[in-house]
C-alpha cells in the first residue's frame, strides 16, 4: 500500500523527537539545559498536549504507532481506501470532528449535522493526525500506558497486542479489536512492526 512509506516516515519523525527528548531529559537531570533546548522542550509539551511540564507523560506520548495497526485501522475505516471520505478528503482513519466551521465531510447516516469526518489536504497529514490522535487523546491513555510498558520490557511494539487498548476507537468496541486483529493476521501485517528505523 501507499500508506506504508508514509506511516514509516511519520513514525521516523516521532522517533527523532523521542531521541531528542531523551537527550534533554539527561540534561535536565544534570541541570544544564540551554535556552534553545528549553524552547524545543516547550514546543514538544505543546505538540503532545502535555500539561504541567510533566516529563513522564511526555515520554509516554512521544512514540510510534505500530505500522500493522495503522494499516489495519486505515483498511477498516476507509474500506481499503475506497470510501467516499478517503477519496474526497484523504480521510483514512475516520476521525470525527464537531463544529460548523471545521473542514469535514458529513456522513450520510449521521443524525447530528455538526459531526463530520475530518478531511486532509494529503495522505501525510491524515497519517500525522491519526498518530497525534493516538498519542494525545484521553480516550487512548491505556494504549500509551501499554506501549510504555512494552518499551520498558524491551519488547517490539506490535499492533496485534496494542490494539487491545483501542476499544474506544470505534462504537463496535471488542468487535472492532477483533476485526483489526483479523486484518493484521490475514494480510501478514505484523512483519512491518519489525522494520528497522534509522535513528
Amino acid at each position: 500500500t501507499d500508506l506504508l512509506p508514509i506511516i514509516k516516515k511519520a513514525n521516523q519523525d516521532i522517533l527523532k523527537k523521542r531521541t531528542f527528548f531523551f537527550k534533554i531529559e539527561k540534561k535536565i537531570q544534570n541541570n544544564n539545559l540551554n535556552v534553545l533546548e528549553a524552547a524545543i522542550l516547550k514546543k514538544l509539551f505543546n505538540e503532545f498536549r502535555v500539561k504541567n511540564n510533566d516529563l513522564t507523560e511526555l515520554k509516554k506520548r512521544i512514540d510510534i504507532v505500530p505500522i500493522s495497526l495503522a494499516i489495519a485501522q486505515a483498511a477498516i475505516e476507509s474500506g481499503w481506501g475506497t470510501s467516499r471520505f478517503a477519496l474526497e478528503g484523504n480521510a483514512y482513519f475516520g476521525q470525527k470532528v464537531i463544529g460548523v466551521k471545521v473542514n469535514g465531510i458529513r456522513p450520510t447516516d449521521s443524525e447530528n449535522p455538526l459531526i463530520k469526518v475530518r478531511t486532509f489536504e494529503n495522505l501525510d497529514d491524515s497519517v500525522k493526525a491519526y498518530l497525534n490522535n493516538l498519542n494525545t487523546h484521553f480516550a487512548y491513555k491505556n494504549f500509551r500506558k501499554s506501549r510504555n510498558e512494552l518499551r520498558s520490557f524491551g519488547k517490539t511494539l506490535e499492533g496485534r497486542v496494542l490494539v487491545n487498548q483501542l476499544k474506544q476507537y470505534s462504537e463496535l468496541g471488542n468487535e472492532y479489536i477483533y476485526n483489526v486483529q483479523k486484518i493484521i493476521k490475514k494480510n501478514n501485517l505484523s512483519k512491518f512492526d519489525f522494520i528497522e528505523y534509522t535513528s
